[in-house]
């Protein structure tokens, strides 16, 4: 399995912080299947006060080939829609490339 690991951060609006957390506290049992059947292997999300931040790191091989079907999903689109409408809209949201990975010490 070849690894790839993805960074994104946005900001949430102030009043939909407590509503983001309220959610991903009870993530959607058949987003979690859809996200695996797409190769995605873990997602953290970190709050700083709004500042969000999402780690994700998935199985290059599956999630290239699965992606698009992933993104065409109703369940990822519904909570997608949701997820946007806690986001600051003037914020912009980023993608990081990695530039560097200290793997596990065995």
């Amino acid at each position: 399995m070849s690894k790839r690991r993805m960074l994104f951060m946005a900001r949430l609006e102030p009043r939909h912080v407590d509503e983001y957390v309220y959610f991903h506290k009870q993530v959607w049992p058949e987003l979690l299947d859809a996200y695996q059947r797409s190769g995605i292997t873990q997602i953290s999300c970190f709050l700083h006060g709004c500042d969000l931040i999402v780690y994700s790191e998935v199985d290059a091989e599956i999630y290239e080939r699965e992606k698009d079907a992933l993104s065409q999903n109703p369940v990822e689109l519904r909570w997608q829609s949701l997820m946007k409408s806690f986001r600051d809209p003037a914020a912009e949201e980023r993608q990081f490339e990695e530039v560097f990975y200290m793997p596990p010490v065995a």
